[in-house]
Formats: C-alpha cells, sequence, structure tokens
C-alpha cells in the first residue's frame, strides 16, 4: 500500500512540474504519467483498476465538492436560463441529435432506441477539472467561464437521470411510456433536491456546535458525502443531492451573515412557546462565517484534485489497447457524432442569447468526457449484448476529447488571448449596475480623505471582530490613536499620513 501511494503522489508531482513547467494541462499530463506508471509498473497500479467502481464511487463526492463550492447562488441566477439550457434542453438535443446521426452512420448495428440513449446520456457528462486546468492559463470573461465550468456540472445531473433512470429500465425491458419517464424523473428530481436541503439544514446546525476550522471542514464534506450515500441508498440522483446539499448549506451561511440582530424574545411580554424560545436560541448561536466558507474552497480544490487524479490514474490502467484498437473505427464515428451535436447544441444557444462565435467555439471545445462516464458504462447490464463495444467506446472517446479537445482549446485560447482580453474588459466595463454599486460601497464606506473606513463601518467590524474572539477564544488588539488638535490643514496632512502608515502594515 505504501508503494502504490508512493507511485500515486509521484504521478501527481510529475503532471503538476508538466503544467508549470511546460504549460500541459494538468489531465493530460496526467494521463501520459499514469501510462507510464502502468507500462513501467503494472503490478503496483492494478489494484486501482481492479476496483474502479468502487473506487469512483468513493471518490465521486469529494471530486465534485469544489465544483460546487465555486457556484454561488447569485451566480446561478444571473445566469440561470444559459446554464439551464446547457443543462438540461442541450443535454436532451444533443442526444437526439446523436441518435439521429447515429441511424445515418452506425448502419452495421441494429442498436436499439434504448442503447443509444444510454451509449449518449454517458457521453453528455462533461469533466470539470480538464477544463478547469485549460482556463486558468488565460484571462477569460468571468461569464464564459461560469458558463463552461457550471454546465459541467449541471448536465452531469442530466445525463445520469437519463441514463438510470431512463435508459438502463429500458434495457431491462421495463414497460415505460413517457407519461411513465416523466413520473420517474420528477420523483427523482423533487427527492433528491429534498434530500440534499435536508442533509444542509443538519448540517448548518451541526456546525453552530464546531468552532475549530478543521471540524467545519469536516462538516462540509459530510454533508455533500452523505448526501450523496443517502441518495444512492435510495435510488435517486445522488449528484443532484450533492449539488443542493452544498447550494444550500452556503444560503444558510450567507443568510446568517447578512440578517439583522434578532430581538430577544424573552424579555418581550408577549407570552412565547419554549420550542419559539428553544429555535430563537438556536438561531443566535453563530455558524462558520462566509469569509470562512470560502476560504475552504482552497482546501477543497487540492483534496478534489488527489482524488480526481486517482481516477485518471485509474482510467489509464484501464485501456485495453487492443480492444481500442478493434472498434476503432466505431469510437472515431461516435467522436463525429457527439461532436457535431455538441456543436449544434452550442449554436441553439445563440438564438436566445447574444454570445460571441468565440464563446461558442469554446464552448464546443470544453466537452471533455472524464471518470463519470465510465462509470456508468461499468453499470450496464452484465448480459447486454453491446456492453464490450460501449466500454471501448466510451474510453476510447475519454481519451479522445482529454487529448484532441484539450489541445484543439489551447490552440484556440492562445491564437485569440487579445481577443478574449477585450472580451473580458467589455464585460467588466459594461456591467454598468455592478460599478455603479461598487462606487456607491466605496462612498459609503470610506472616509472621502483618508480612504479608510468611517465611524459607522469601523463599529460594525469592531463589534464582529469583538463576536469572533468571543466565539473562538482567541485574543484582540485594538489599538486607538489620537491626534492632537491643530490647525485643520495640519490636522488634515496628519490624518492622511498615519491613515497611510496604517495601510501599509495592515494584512
Amino acid at each position: 500500500m505504501i508503494v502504490l501511494l508512493t507511485i500515486i503522489l509521484a504521478i501527481i508531482l510529475a503532471a503538476r512540474l508538466s503544467e508549470s513547467l511546460f504549460r500541459l494541462p494538468f489531465t493530460l499530463g496526467l494521463i501520459l504519467a499514469s501510462y507510464a506508471g502502468s507500462y513501467f509498473v503494472p503490478e503496483s497500479l492494478r489494484s486501482i483498476s481492479e476496483n474502479f467502481d468502487e473506487l469512483l464511487f468513493m471518490m465521486l463526492p469529494v471530486i465534485l465538492l469544489p465544483d460546487v463550492l465555486q457556484l454561488s447562488l447569485a451566480t446561478i441566477k444571473k445566469n440561470l436560463w444559459v446554464l439551464l439550457y446547457l443543462a438540461v434542453p442541450g443535454v436532451v438535443l444533443s442526444i437526439l441529435t446523436s441518435i439521429l446521426l447515429s441511424r445515418w452512420l452506425l448502419v452495421d448495428y441494429q442498436l436499439t432506441l434504448a442503447s443509444l440513449i444510454a451509449l449518449y446520456a454517458m457521453l453528455m457528462a462533461t469533466d470539470a477539472i480538464t477544463v478547469n486546468s485549460v482556463f486558468q492559463h488565460f484571462s477569460l470573461p468571468e461569464r464564459l467561464k461560469v458558463y463552461a465550468e457550471g454546465e459541467s456540472l449541471l448536465n452531469d445531473i442530466t445525463a445520469l437521470i437519463l441514463f438510470y433512470f431512463v435508459a438502463i429500465p429500458m434495457i431491462s425491458t421495463q414497460d415505460i411510456g413517457l407519461l411513465g419517464i416523466n413520473a420517474v424523473i420528477f420523483k427523482v428530481v423533487l427527492l433528491s433536491v429534498g434530500l440534499g436541503i435536508l442533509v444542509a439544514i443538519l448540517g448548518f446546525l451541526t456546525l453552530k456546535l464546531l468552532h475549530e476550522s478543521f471540524d467545519q471542514i469536516i462538516v462540509i464534506y459530510l454533508v455533500a458525502i452523505l448526501a450523496f450515500i443517502a441518495a444512492e441508498h435510495l435510488e435517486i440522483s445522488g449528484i443532484l443531492s450533492i449539488l443542493f446539499s452544498v447550494l444550500t448549506l452556503k444560503y444558510f451561511v450567507d443568510r446568517e451573515n447578512h440578517r439583522k440582530p434578532h430581538k430577544d424574545l424573552s424579555a418581550g411580554y408577549r407570552p412565547v412557546h419554549d420550542y419559539q424560545l428553544l429555535l430563537h436560541r438556536i438561531s443566535r448561536i453563530p455558524a462558520i462565517s462566509g469569509k470562512e466558507f470560502w476560504v475552504y474552497k482552497k482546501e477543497a480544490y487540492y483534496i478534489g484534485l488527489f482524488a480526481n487524479s486517482i481516477v485518471f490514474i485509474a482510467i489509464a490502467n484501464l485501456v485495453s489497447i487492443g480492444q481500442l484498437f478493434q472498434y476503432w473505427r466505431e469510437i472515431l464515428l461516435v467522436f463525429l457524432i457527439t461532436t457535431v451535436a455538441r456543436a449544434l447544441t452550442v449554436e441553439g444557444l445563440a438564438i436566445h442569447h447574444n454570445i460571441p462565435r468565440r464563446w461558442r467555439n469554446v464552448l464546443t471545445l470544453s466537452g471533455m468526457k472524464g471518470g463519470l462516464a465510465i462509470i456508468m458504462v461499468h453499470s450496464l447490464p452484465e448480459g447486454f449484448q453491446y456492453r464490450i463495444m460501449f466500454e471501448s467506446i466510451v474510453v476510447g472517446i475519454v481519451i479522445l476529447t482529454t487529448f484532441l479537445y484539450t489541445l484543439a482549446l489551447l490552440v484556440y485560447l492562445f491564437k485569440n488571448r487579445e481577443h478574449f482580453d477585450a472580451d473580458r474588459l467589455n464585460v467588466e466595463v459594461g456591467d454598468n449596475d455592478r460599478d455603479v454599486a461598487q462606487q456607491i460601497e466605496q462612498i459609503i464606506h470610506k472616509d472621502e480623505e483618508t480612504g479608510v473606513f468611517n465611524a459607522v463601518i469601523f463599529e460594525k467590524k469592531l463589534s464582529a471582530e469583538i463576536s469572533r474572539a468571543i466565539r473562538y477564544h482567541a485574543d484582540l488588539s485594538l489599538i486607538l490613536i489620537e491626534i492632537d488638535r491643530a490647525a485643520d490643514n495640519r490636522r488634515s496632512v496628519a490624518i492622511t499620513q498615519v491613515s497611510d502608515a496604517v495601510k501599509q502594515v495592515l494584512r
């Protein structure tokens, strides 16, 4: 086991070095290093591939958590219709387009409708880690990154629901009509969302009892993991439960940090029930702050990176070169079909939203596939006629999209980097509401002469720091500086100089 851990860490380090030195996206470097590891020490890495399904099931919540933490309710609300289109109608349209193209290109196989839905549902699940590893090398408009990264998470949910609750029952010869499909999807979505919210409430209450950072990040992980495990046990969507559990937890944290102080119910004249008093007292216990919640994103990103690395190492060791060559024609045809379908779906986005051509090309090339597609293909029934062929196609598509899409995206972004810089500046300058809000906030919060917080904001922050010190049993120091009364012009200069000196030494 210690040898296996050493090899895994060495592969991850090699991928990070290739990313740092040669700007090679982390996922590409990881796959190349994994192939090298599987060639030189195949016995040491065999245990990972032999237990791939269990491994990915265990790693999935850890991999998804950083992606969900990147999203915010405000971001989702602002880009709701685009994200919904890419995640739901976009996936459905891509599958339908792929099925129609398959009737024309895959004529050698008598694939049923259920088989085709299963195949293309697996290939609609995209990999956010690969997209992030490419985007981090370029200065791109924030909205474009939200579209690509948000879609990478949200379309997984639609793909999983269609695969497990539509395609698999149809393959198993269960007679379900259109009405039955709608009822199943509605039940899955409703129960998954409800379960995620329930787990988030329990997690938020638990955060109120814990004060240490280590304990709090454990609670955040437990919220995601328990939502996933409970959803899978109930045979509903684990990913959807993770999404709503973490987003709900973030909502509760933000609401608590921006709410007005509560009145003391026990001091009133109106009779108060015991349960009301209990709920009131629980609500007054401080939970994790919004700032602390966002700090945990970095830790979650690195843990998720490690988990995703193990999955890609396992994928590299799952590949049977002979099997891939046996189905090379089918792999290339399906790769062509899914690429065309994705491009048409992204073009459909331009009908209702004024998205530049450059953005549409980036979204088309952001359709890399990952470990989720492989765990779905391993979930096909053992007696399924085309199981081996589908396994080869899915693994082949994962490899092709990871290499070809990533390299094409890198070249495209590099060649058009000046245009994307201009897009980013235009979006930022054109967002008048946000600029005006920031200017108003600056005027309200800062003293015009010195640039430091005014008395109202100072008192508010002082109260918050005192509460934080009491909660965490931490020392708190307060430094007050008094400037002697003098002529107005000299006093103004002294205040400005003192404020500049203080701001220079602040963290």
